[in-house]
């Protein structure tokens, strides 16, 4: 490999080191990662990038080799075997690389790169949170595999806003509606929920209806989980747009549709709230 060919990847790893600076210092690492894992993205694109400015200043340039041992005695070397040995050497005196050289190496990798870069959203279509799971009903839970749980227990454990509404966690409001008895406990009770607004697709035909979701990330993106509840507007309130960051008061209720028990809000208000740092809910 010649100095200019370590010189050409040294540029290619100093561009990956220093996208991942810009990923972490630009925010939108959070799109992606649990917060617990940001650091990591910064500590692995500074080493990248160390990595690519030493190649780039200093490059190793490795000579081919013939292999032959050329450490002779000179008084015991023979020189009817010159030519011979000269030709087989001579064979070896041509370039061994194969596959597209790094030039090519660097335009593969660094123009899909920037591309991806210039015109990625950083966020899930609605056909993509529906893949993982934003209309999904909430699995029955068996009650025997839980603690007790109370009202009281709820009024020690919850704050409330000024309304006296329960600011309850959206993934407690979805699983609530998996366990009866939980049920009985939640069912008309006043909520407030926090999250973003989605179009609604089920049991929808009056056309009153949102959906409210979170976003449950255990690391990345990959294991990416969204829980959701319906919100029934009643007639001339003021409704938020799809993808909306709201605070959504109301009281919680449960529906069975087709059989399956799901949770439905029914708002007293919505308000605009700021999106926080991270959407994701990291699951406890």
């Amino acid at each position: 490999m010649t100095s200019l060919h370590t010189r050409l990847f040294g540029l290619l790893a100093t561009s990956w080191g220093a996208l991942l600076i810009y990923f972490y210092h630009s925010t939108r690492i959070k799109k992606y990662l649990a917060p617990d894992f940001h650091h990591l993205i910064l500590f692995g694109g500074i080493g990248i990038l160390i990595l690519g400015v030493y190649s780039i200043i200093n490059p190793q340039e490795k000579k081919a080799s013939c292999g032959h041992d050329h450490d002779h005695h000179e008084d015991s070397h023979d020189h009817s075997h010159d030519h011979s040995h000269d030709d087989d050497c001579a064979v070896c005196d041509h370039d061994h690389e194969e596959g597209h050289g790094p030039l090519i190496t660097i335009l593969l990798t660094i123009v899909p790169l920037a591309i991806a870069m210039n015109f990625t959203e950083d966020k899930l279509s609605n056909a993509g949170l529906s893949k993982k799971g934003l209309y999904e009903a909430p699995s029955l839970t068996n009650a025997a595999d839980i603690p007790p749980f109370t009202r009281e227990d709820l009024e020690k454990r919850v704050p409330k806003n000024e309304h006296g509404e329960f600011e309850l966690r959206m993934i407690t409001a979805y699983y609530a509606a998996g366990d009866r008895e939980i049920q009985d406990i939640f069912d008309g009770l006043p909520i407030e929920l926090e999250g973003r607004v989605a179009p609604e697709k089920v049991n929808n035909e009056a056309g009153n209806r949102l959906r409210i979701f979170r976003s449950i990330i255990t690391c990345c993106a990959a294991d990416l989980q969204v829980v959701g509840v319906s919100m029934e507007f009643p007639e001339g309130a003021t409704r938020p747009k799809p993808e909306d960051w709201v605070k959504a008061g109301g009281t919680l209720t449960f529906e069975t549709i087709n059989g399956t028990v799901l949770p439905l809000l029914k708002i007293r208000e919505v308000t605009p709230a700021e999106e926080p740092y991270s959407e994701f809910r990291l699951r406890q």
